[in-house]
């Protein structure tokens, strides 16, 4: 995922808190409600670079919210898919690369919240994309400054996982539209390999952002 260059500011910080290895290595549970969908991948290993191929299927009988999309400028461009994804640690032996929504650290204030784009998705319907992350894995959360102790990757981990967040699209509710003449026609079709019948939405990426991740298989780093 892309960070707009604009530096956040926090509002309110963390105690002082003893790092260990273990706290470098967690993030707040993303675990939200359940939602059926089927993820489908194709992994490819090249000598400076990770690629999955993916593929995903709303199996739930009501739309899902899918948040594989960029985060969004200050202008409101952005698009609903997305080559880029987050790398964050899932433990201290996995990374976790991801196209979802991820909120700064637990009980931080931030001056400025960013937003990132998402596809809705109808009933039995599909959207595919690419996630491609350079190697090696470098860390990339859009809040990554305001943990304390720092997150960090795993020193030397063995397996990297990938996943993509979604949610009930009537529990994760779209922020505003931008202005018509600074993004005309952003709300009205999706692009990429997205069905004419899903549609683009914008998201906050807050401190609830409770989500189901879908996962592959893990690899071997």
């Amino acid at each position: 995922m892309r960070s707009p260059a604009a530096l956040l500011a926090l509002a309110a910080v963390l105690g002082a808190a003893a790092c260990t290895a273990d706290d470098r290595h967690t993030l707040p549970d993303p675990a939200g409600p359940p939602v059926a969908a089927t993820l489908t991948t194709t992994f490819t290993r090249a000598p400076g670079h990770l690629t999955w191929a993916w593929t995903l299927r709303n199996d739930e009988p009501r739309d899902i919210a899918v948040f594989s999309g960029t985060m969004a400028g200050d202008d409101g461009s952005g698009s609903s898919a997305d080559e880029g994804a987050w790398v964050v640690p899932r433990d201290s032996r996995t990374v976790e690369v991801s196209q979802r929504l991820l909120g700064p650290a637990p009980n931080v204030g931030l001056a400025r919240y960013h937003s990132q784009y998402g596809t809705v998705l109808a009933t039995g319907t599909e959207v595919s994309g690419t996630a491609t992350v350079r190697l090696p894995l470098r860390l990339s959360h859009p809040y990554a400054s305001a943990f304390e102790p720092a997150l960090a990757l795993p020193d030397e981990p063995d397996r990297v996982i990938f996943c993509v967040g979604v949610g009930r699209a009537a529990d994760h509710q779209p922020m505003s539209r931008p202005s018509a003449s600074a993004a005309p026609g952003l709300y009205t079709a999706a692009d990429g390999t997205a069905p004419a019948h899903a549609r683009k939405a914008l998201y906050l990426l807050g401190q609830n952002d409770r989500q189901h991740l879908v996962c592959a298989r893990p690899e071997e780093l």
